[in-house]
This record gives C-alpha cells, structure tokens and sequence, in this order.
C-alpha cells in the first residue's frame, strides 16, 4: 500500500488535492512563475523531501511549466536529473509538470467554460487563467479554480491534456481516488 506525499506549486494545487487524495501530504514550494530556475526549484524540492524523511511512497511532484519553452518532457528530465544531485536518488519521485497551468486541465473540459468561442485543438500551453477570466468575468484562482476543477469531466481532461494524462498515467499505482475515475 502506497503513503504519497506531494510537493506542489501553489495554493490551488494544494486545495484540489486536499478534495481528490485526502489524507495525502501534501507540501507547497511556493516557488511557481516564470522566472523561477529548474535548478532553484530543485533545491527548495529536495529540502523539502528531505524533511519528509523517507515516510512517504512516492513522492508525486506537480509544477507548472509556466512559460518555459521546453517540453515536459525535457523540464521532467532536467528536474529529475537537478533532485538526483542534490541527494534525491534514493527516493521513488514522480515528476510531473502542468503544461501552462493548472487551469490548462479545467479548459480541457472545455464545456465547463460555458464559452461560445470553439474549443482550441489543443488547450495545454494556453493562458488557461486568462481564458477562465475572459469566460467569466473574474477568476480566483484558489476558490474558482478548485471549483471549477472539480466540476470538470476527468476523463475528458484525460483525452485533452497529455500533461493531465501523463500525470494520471503516471500515479496508476498510489492510493488515489481520483486516478480510479478516468
């Protein structure tokens, strides 16, 4: 039986985990934006997984990609490989990255949005806050985008968002309840 922990960005991540994996740990680096280096996140990530002194299994990270022009793909390589040389090698981390956004998984759910405008091919990478606002009016992240997330069809970010889906993909194994409705 699996112990997660989780280390997250921000506020939001932390109030929509609290709903679908409750009882997880979950920690919050509040290092998030576009400036932010892959190395300074990975040293503030591995202090904290230190700190968790080898209670948790895994340790699912989840950080947006913000407006890095890597791909995931690349970011979850690079920050692997930053966390494994700063003393991480040991522990099973699962590194994923939002690809802008949180809210890019909510405007895969396009149909949440109530938005007259067509559903772009492919909503990962878009300003999903701004879209989110522009749809209705105002936005706050950590009451409307909590609701709004949890509002949306999994399933549906599942086939929209490949960063919603290699995340998924990725925890198939974790105590989750939320992983179980996709």
């Amino acid at each position: 039986m699996s112990k997660p922990a989780f280390i997250i960005d921000g506020f939001t991540e932390k109030l929509i985990l609290e709903k679908i994996c409750p009882g997880s740990k979950i920690t919050r680096t509040d290092l998030n934006g576009k400036t932010v280096t892959i190395k300074a996140i990975a040293v503030k990530i591995s202090s904290l997984i230190k700190l968790l002194g080898n209670k948790f299994y895994p340790i699912i990270i989840v950080v947006d990609k913000e407006e890095r022009q890597e791909s995931c793909s690349d970011l979850i390589a690079e920050l692997t490989t930053e966390l494994n040389q700063n003393g991480c090698a040991d522990q099973d981390i699962r590194v994923f990255f939002a690809d802008r956004m949180v809210e890019n998984w909510i405007i895969a759910d396009w149909k949440i949005l109530n938005n007259e405008k067509d559903k772009p091919a492919i909503t990962d990478g878009l300003r999903g806050s701004k879209i989110i606002k522009e749809s209705f009016g105002s936005y706050s992240k950590t009451i409307d985008g909590v609701n709004l997330f949890l509002k949306c069809d999994s399933k549906i970010i599942y086939e929209n968002s490949p960063s919603f889906k290699q995340l998924i993909d990725g925890i198939q194994d974790i105590d989750c309840f939320y992983k179980d409705i996709i």
